[in-house]
């Protein structure tokens, strides 16, 4: 059952376990070791291995506290074999000293796949590599973590450990570690029980401070060899000893080994306590961690309040082994050792009470919220049925925390027939299973469970459905069972299948449900991009993809990350973009490693900042790649490729191949499937693509599809999205300046001067930066047109300051020739300037891929460098005429007999930008020709 009122992506820690742990006032500081570990963590691992009981956590614990070094600890369990929970725990740990550390990387480290972890892992590295100081990391109680991969895990992290980190692993056997290779090179310190047990001059110390006893030479010398040094055999005898008269009589009766020496010493222990203590420390020993209520609860819950506090004060007080977990002694544990015994003789002295003692437990912590110990206790009990009825009613609370692996961690302990029987249990487990990629089993219990509601339904008929609790229940599993569905379809290819069982879920679940709830959140983020403001864009797809990642929905969070790394990318941040959009390529992998088909939108994205940066190739092959994996099942995202490809095509020269897709597209775009404003969009494109080919009348064409080619009339917002009326604002500006350049019409440029700042203000507030670079260039290049070429440089060197950092190219060279001719002028000026952005370099780099292929010209000559200045002449009649420093040149050679196209390749220019130069010069002296010009230009001395 998968319905939820809210979703909270935050799991809550358990702070405790990243306390350095308190010492007891009687500890004996033990400054030989820890000046050695003082040392020893200066390198990059240091190892603790000892039985239980040799004071490891202890001496740690009192080198951390008075340590110049920042310590971060982490004391493991056995619950920490999870992979998402130990390392939400690891980088929790880091984020004490380091805030906000691993944030992203949990994203890839909490996927189960292999491709996942390894991204995750790499990630935090990069960022502790980053730290400004030294961290010691302290993995206390080791041996409790068992699972292989997180072993793999760690064995990563080790072979790249960055020099800031140190290591420190504590636990009672080697750990399994592959850590030959750093013993080889001598960068392990390892410490076993014979650096850790206690000397004779120690042990003298202990008894001194424990029960103020001067224990005489001899004494301490049995000890020593009685207990070897061992520190909780000396802590058991200390107890054992405040009591008794005849130390050395009491000595002789130890016999043989630690284990047997640990239970004498604890039977001497629990005999000499009062009943109400014996049965205390007996009931409460089922518990891994103790407080006062929870104890009241589970040992005697008719008992008054503060019961259970008193009596942990009266033991700790009694040294009787339990240990502070905080500050303010609130929380404790028992000594494991300890806990073992009491465990032992609570099965040997209360056996029938254990089941309700756990049950106990269980609903304490599930009333307070700790559901992991919860189900911990619950499963104790032994009873199966209880368990599952347990878990059950806190399905929707796990699934609505995020925490489905955590969830199914506990529903595979119970037996198989258990979760049959209860098919929110079935269903929530093949959730879980697919979200691991363990498609086959998620597969089974879908078709388990649904034979279960099957049956159901059969023995009952429609009596399940008489009740409208039942009915909603039953219609929920059925809507979840739907999308799970859907998503194996999804993973599989099945596309069609897929938006078949989505449709079905859509039917079935209510809007409160977590996957019904991340659409509602995608489709809110959606009218931030839409209105175009960037900021608020982002800030919501952050929050979608943290529910949809909640709610384990694959498709919402690759679409919220696609459209995140879009909406960076319009901010200017192309790297960020594409670090984004890694994350989105690693999350649309399948089980098998190969990309499922939502990697086809991520492909898409990728190519389309790939396509800025000139990286033409890569480029292609990802849009090629994009539009293979999306066409079959995702117009929106088809189209998208589609008219990037186009445009790439043209880019490279295949204009036919552009030309076909962009009909393609056109078709899709009038197709049912599309958005109402995608053909729209599509003849802006085309209009776009045929005006950078200076082809005036198939741009017209496509225009007059839109409506909107009258000059006077506004292009009316309130009827598209932003993105959609920018896009037809920038196009229009193009048509103006590509008119007033082709028949020198000064009006023509005015009008796209005042539409391109008329456009400005609204892309600065919503944070625009790719659309205000193009608002720049296309600034420049009207301005220049109108012979500004100051202010042209001007306008031109801010939109080069604005795409240099993130290597913009393609919003200049598509451009073409035009822009060729001020980039000179810009280069000019930043030599002499010496300002830092744009770079000079950079510069070059855009003239040297705008340089056609046979032309030798030389590229960084500006043209009033060939020409000094403007000329002005009077006629005959006194009337002046003035030519620009360009028209002189273009007027020199066609004096020295070049052909127009001969002039094009010495200036740089496009054949048309000669043209409309050579138009005005004749325009200008009143000729048709170019003979009649030259004449009249050396009459009147323009030339000689």
């Amino acid at each position: 059952m998968l319905p939820t009122q809210e979703i909270s992506p935050e799991i809550p820690l358990i702070r405790a376990k990243f306390s350095i742990p308190l010492l007891p006032s009687e500890f004996v500081h033990r400054h030989r070791l820890t000046d050695r570990i003082a040392r020893s963590a200066r390198g990059p691992l240091t190892l603790l291995s000892a039985p239980a009981g040799f004071g490891k956590t202890s001496l740690l614990a009192e080198w951390a506290r008075e340590s110049e070094v920042s310590v971060a600890w982490l004391t493991l369990s056995d619950e920490d074999n999870d992979l998402s929970r130990f390392f939400r725990y690891f980088t929790g740990a880091l984020q004490e000293i380091v805030p906000q550390f691993g944030e992203e990387a949990l994203d890839f480290l909490q996927s189960a796949k292999t491709s996942g972890l390894e991204m995750g892992l790499t990630l935090l590295i990069n960022e502790i590599a980053g730290f400004q100081n030294n961290i010691v990391f302290v993995l206390d109680e080791f041996h409790m973590l068992t699972d292989p991969v997180i072993h793999q895990s760690l064995n990563f992290l080790l072979k790249h450990l960055p020099p800031r980190l140190h290591l420190v692993i504590a636990g009672r056997s080697e750990p399994a570690l592959d850590i030959a290779s750093l013993r080889a090179k001598g960068r392990v310190n390892e410490w076993g029980v014979n650096e850790l047990r206690f000397t004779g001059e120690e042990i003298s110390l202990f008894f001194s401070q424990v029960i103020g006893l001067q224990l005489p030479s001899e004494t301490i010398q049995a000890l020593e060899e009685r207990t070897e040094g061992w520190v909780t055999a000396l802590q058991l005898a200390a107890v054992s000893l405040r009591n008794q008269s005849d130390v050395l009589s009491m000595l002789t009766g130890f016999h043989g080994d630690a284990h047997y020496l640990v239970d004498f010493l604890v039977e001497e222990v629990l005999s000499r306590q009062p009943e109400e203590v014996r049965r205390f420390l007996l009931c409460s020993s089922i518990l891994n961690i103790l407080s006062g209520p929870l104890c009241e609860a589970v040992v005697d819950p008719n008992s008054q309040p503060g019961y259970g506090a008193a009596m942990l004060d009266r033991i700790e007080h009694a040294n009787l082994f339990v240990a502070p977990l905080d500050q303010k002694h609130e929380w404790f544990r028992y000594h494991r050792l300890f806990a073992d015994f009491l465990r032992h003789v609570l099965g040997e002295t209360y056996e029938v009470e254990i089941p309700l003692l756990h049950k106990r437990a269980a609903t304490w912590f599930e009333q307070h919220g700790n559901l992991d110990e919860a189900f911990s206790h619950a499963l104790a009990t032994g009873d199966g049925e209880w368990a599952a009825d347990l878990i059950e009613r806190n399905v929707s609370a796990m699934i609505r925390m995020g925490d489905i692996f955590t969830l199914n961690h506990w529903i595979e302990k119970l037996p198989n027939v258990i979760i049959h029987q209860h098919p929110p249990l079935g269903l929530a487990y093949a959730w879980g299973l697919i979200a691991a990629y363990k498609l086959d089993n998620a597969g089974f219990w879908i078709e388990d469970t649904q034979r279960t509601l099957d049956m159901f339904e059969e023995q009952q008929g429609q009596e399940l459905y008489r009740e409208p609790v039942e009915s909603a229940r039953l219609r929920s599993i059925q809507g979840g069972l739907a999308v799970c569905r859907s998503m194996l379809a999804l993973i599989t290819g099945d596309v069609r299948q897929a938006a078949q069982f989505s449709r079905m879920a859509l039917d079935y679940l209510p809007e409160d449900n977590p996957f019904i709830h991340s659409l509602l959140d995608l489709e809110r983020s959606m009218y931030f991009i839409l209105s175009g403001d960037t900021s608020a864009a982002i800030e919501a797809l952050r929050k979608t993809a943290r529910i949809a990642r909640a709610a384990n929905s694959l498709f919402v969070l690759v679409v919220a990350t696609c459209e995140l790394a879009e909406t960076q990318a319009m901010q200017g941040h192309l790297s960020q973009a594409l670090a984004t959009l890694q994350k989105a390529q690693f999350l649309a992998l399948g089980p098998d490693g190969n990309p499922l088909p939502l990697a086809g939108i991520v492909d898409i994205e990728v190519g389309e900042i790939l396509y800025e940066r000139d990286r033409l190739q890569e480029a292609r092959e990802s849009l090629e790649r994009g539009r293979r994996l999306t066409e079959s099942w995702w117009s929106l995202s088809s189209l998208d490729g589609m008219a990037s490809l186009a445009r790439l095509l043209q880019s490279q020269g295949d204009i036919d191949g552009s030309g076909t897709l962009i009909m393609e597209a056109s078709r899709l775009a009038l197709s049912t499937e599309s958005s109402q404003w995608d053909d729209v969009f599509t003849s802006a494109i085309a209009a776009r693509l045929a005006l950078q080919r200076h082809d005036l009348a198939n741009a017209a064409q496509w225009w007059t599809k839109i409506g909107n080619l009258d000059g006077g009339g506004d292009i009316p917002r309130e009827e598209y999205p932003y993105y959609v009326f920018e896009y037809l604002q920038l196009t229009r500006a193009r048509f103006y300046l590509a008119v007033g350049q082709n028949a020198g019409d000064v009006h023509q440029l005015r009008q796209a001067l005042e539409l391109l700042q008329a456009i400005l203000p609204d892309v600065e507030r919503l944070k625009r930066v790719t659309s205000k670079i193009e608002i720049l260039v296309l600034q420049a290049l009207t301005t220049y047109a109108l012979g500004e070429t100051d202010q042209a440089v001007s306008t031109l060197l801010r939109a080069l300051a604005l795409g240099e950092p993130e290597d913009y190219r393609r919003v200049y060279l598509d451009e073409g020739q035009p822009l060729a001719e001020l980039l000179p002028h810009c280069c000019r000026v930043q030599q002499e300037s010496g300002s830092y952005l744009p770079s000079p370099g950079y510069i070059e780099s855009l003239l040297e891929a705008l340089r056609p292929a046979d032309s030798a010209a030389p590229l960084l000559v500006p043209a009033d460098e060939r020409q000094a200045a403007p000329m002005t002449a009077r006629t005959e009649d006194g009337f002046p005429i003035s030519l620009s420093a360009r028209e002189m040149e273009v007027l020199s050679l066609i004096a020295a007999g070049k052909s127009n196209r001969e002039i094009a390749a010495e200036l740089f220019l496009a054949l048309n930008t000669v043209k409309r130069h050579a138009y005005n010069i004749y325009a200008k002296l009143g000729v048709n020709k170019r003979t009649h010009a030259v004449s009249k230009a050396r009459r009147l001395g323009l030339i000689p």
